[in-house]
């Protein structure tokens, strides 16, 4: 959304959320499983549509120094902002200009790849038009595509809710008695209604409670903002396809026909009878409301549905975790493997897949090449002197499919270009150069696995530190003088420590174990 009203952006900027399924890496693995050519992700050129503050493409631009990046938003704070932050990181392969999108012609020439995100389903019917244009006329022969959008059926009820909100809060003249006013409204709007338990009722409580924590930025610009119109899916892929482009993949998990039960995947297949319209029908049946959506130019090679074998080709991480950590992975029993933050789990009896799975979790934040991996498995099924629990073709076979139907889950990544994070803890740490900018300012930064990491307090202070001039007792000490400055507060049964070596104590463990969870958080760089 980036490039809707110029001045509600540069009001409200929008938040530097870096958004993995739009990496080249990741678009490229798409393509791959697909069938389809890839553009080289080391030496690619990239543009992003409404790049805001360089959240998202920054990390891209530091990770591939070998690639150029071009990115274009309306805002000319959040341009700036985006600059400054490009300088302070010393990058010299990416571009950002305050412009509009409309702007953009055939002089621009060819990407490899185009992120538009949050942008498409917030600007009016004549940019959204430019949007698919500059995907088919700035997009080299096998490049790809990346546009976001919110989509029905799911976004009938949230639109609903839309419209309650800018309703109550039309008479607020400032942005945050807006957001105040808005946000708060359905649930207040569900407390007083005369038949709290009907379908009406349900859906404000929901949209009430899921509102309820969005970050302001989202919150008003996805709810507030004047354009914000979602489509179907079918009227989205009709349209790409006037302008010569058509569907590869959806580059995020909802809605996948596999996630489905048996029933639904039948029932489908017997209604689609073309890719536009098996994708409504998925829509459908899993009522989304948001979609990422992966194009290329017509007429290619015709794309083709995921085959295990490619696995092989491709490099693999994850950082699923067994619920239970004394459960068996070499037998066939049943285990629980989860993704950090609830956000998602499988089970499986499968001792070939847990040993990959637990092998990878061991590994992390590395991303393994499949023998590599497979050896592992092997050498964890073989401890003891057992035989192995089935021919090794068997288990070469499960673990393929296994990992992925992970990775097209967001249970796992397979990789073209792995990010390549330290894993181990050096000498003299040093954390990501972004992270560190990020940490001075604000608790939630992006890690080099393209994700965002959380931190606490305490871990933004050392994160802040770790620039390779300090060994762990180096930090212990700055940390210890902070304290015995008053820059820091450390307190004991309510009282401020003020004895050097209670705190050195205090801190000794602390700082390692923090330093190690950011190894494995992918947080240190080699």
């Amino acid at each position: 959304m980036p490039t809707g009203s110029k001045n509600s952006y540069d009001e409200v900027p929008y938040s530097e959320g870096c958004f993995h399924v739009s990496h080249p890496d990741h678009l490229a693995v798409l393509a791959l499983v697909h069938g389809v050519p890839a553009p080289d992700v080391e030496r690619c050129r990239v543009l992003e549509l409404g790049c805001a503050r360089g959240g998202n493409l920054l990390p891209m631009a530091l990770e591939l120094p070998d690639a150029s990046f071009l990115g274009v938003d309306l805002s000319e704070r959040q341009i700036g902002e985006a600059r400054k932050t490009a300088s302070l990181l010393g990058l010299s392969n990416v571009d950002l200009r305050a412009m509009s999108l409309t702007e953009i012609d055939e002089s621009f020439g060819t990407f490899d790849f185009i992120v538009c995100h949050g942008v498409y389903s917030w600007v009016p019917d004549g940019v959204r038009e430019k949007i698919l244009a500059i995907c088919s006329e700035n997009l080299a022969p096998n490049g790809l595509a990346f546009v976001s959008y919110n989509t029905y059926p799911g976004w009938h009820e949230r639109g609903m809710v839309r419209e309650l909100m800018l309703f109550h809060s039309r008479k607020a003249t400032a942005v945050a008695g807006r957001i105040e006013k808005a946000r708060a409204f359905p649930t207040e709007l569900a407390g007083v209604l005369t038949n709290a338990s009907s379908p009406y009722a349900s859906i404000l409580r929901k949209e009430g409670e899921l509102l309820r924590g969005s970050e302001e930025a989202y919150f008003f610009h996805d709810f507030l903002e004047d354009d914000n119109q979602p489509t179907y899916v079918h009227e989205f892929l009709n349209r790409a396809g006037r302008h010569g482009l058509e569907f590869l993949a959806e580059a995020s998990k909802p809605g996948l026909m596999s996630s489905l039960t048996e029933s639904a995947r039948k029932a489908i297949s017997s209604w689609a009878d073309d890719t536009v319209s098996r994708e409504q029908y998925l829509d459908f049946v899993s009522n989304r409301s948001f979609r990422r959506t992966v194009l290329r130019r017509a007429g290619g090679p015709p794309a083709v549905e995921p085959a295990p074998e490619v696995v092989e080709r491709l490099r693999v991480s994850s950082a699923l975790k067994r619920v239970d950590e004394t459960a068996v992975v070499t037998d066939d029993s049943t285990v629980e493997f989860a993704q950090p933050g609830d956000s998602g789990s499988i089970r499986t009896n499968n001792p070939f897949v847990k040993a990959a799975l637990q092998t990878l979790f061991e590994e992390r934040p590395a991303a393994l090449g499949f023998e590599d991996l497979w050896t592992k498995v092997r050498e964890r099924l073989f401890e003891g002197g057992k035989p192995l629990p089935a021919p090794e073709e068997e288990g070469r076979k499960s673990v393929r499919a296994a990992l992925l139907q992970l990775s097209l889950s967001d249970l796992a990544e397979l990789h073209v270009r792995p990010p390549n994070p330290a894993t181990e803890v050096s000498q003299r740490p040093v954390s990501s150069p972004l992270a560190r900018l990020q940490a001075a300012r604000v608790a939630r930064v992006t890690n080099l696995r393209r994700r965002s990491v959380d931190l606490t307090e305490f871990e933004r202070d050392v994160l802040l530190l770790l620039d390779g001039t300090r060994d762990l007792e180096a930090v212990l000490e700055v940390l210890v003088g902070r304290v015995l400055s008053g820059g820091v507060q450390l307190k004991r049964e309510g009282k401020a420590m003020r004895d050097p070596r209670a705190i050195r104590k205090a801190f000794a463990g602390e700082v390692g174990a923090v330093v190690r969870h950011f190894a494995t958080s992918a947080l240190l760089e080699r």
